[in-house]
């Protein structure tokens, strides 16, 4: 079976695994920026984007990344509405989806508590504006041989490896 992971966001990043042989297929990133994209037509192109992969890949389940709240409440709504429409999509589709908390997919990676880590680690490598993405990046380029400076991608990466490492999917015998 092969499945999707999503950094879902104007500007996000995708994976598709092979669940079974735990092995990175393809991936890649989408950049709906305000400029150019009001924000519904973002989201309406996200959506069609992830249809688009779940029929190009024949995915089975798709997992998706939490919202949390953090300074700017527009963000986070703005967020809660692609959210919505993403798992609209899934479910007038039947598609099997998961929506992972990001603890979870972060402490699985080692990529939570960033900046202390990032500190007692000693790691070097910055990434413009984003050091606390750091530790995400490592882990594609450690566990993968990935070497990007996209967090968006990276993510989505380290949360189909959590998917595919810590979630047992049950599919029933019809």
């Amino acid at each position: 079976m092969k499945i999707l992971a999503l950094d879902q966001a104007r500007h996000g990043g995708w994976a598709v695994f092979d669940y079974e042989k735990k092995k990175l297929l393809q991936y890649g990133v989408w950049n709906f920026d305000n400029k150019n994209y009001e924000f519904p037509k973002a989201v309406a192109k996200i959506e069609a984007l992830v249809d688009e992969l779940i029929h190009t890949y024949g995915i089975g389940a798709v997992f998706i990344e939490d919202i949390q709240m953090r300074k700017n409440a527009q963000s986070f709504k703005a967020l809660a509405q692609l959210q919505g429409v993403l798992v609209n999509l899934f479910v007038k589709n039947e598609y099997l989806y998961d929506i992972i908390p990001p603890s979870k997919w972060q402490n699985y990676c080692g990529a939570r508590g960033r900046t202390e880590k990032e500190r007692k680690s000693g790691l070097t490598a910055v990434t413009e504006g984003r050091a606390s993405k750091i530790l995400s990046l490592q882990y594609v380029a450690n566990r993968y041989g990935l070497i990007t400076d996209n967090d968006n991608l990276s993510d989505a990466i380290c949360l189909g490896s959590y998917a595919i490492d810590n979630i047992t999917i049950w599919r029933s015998e019809e």
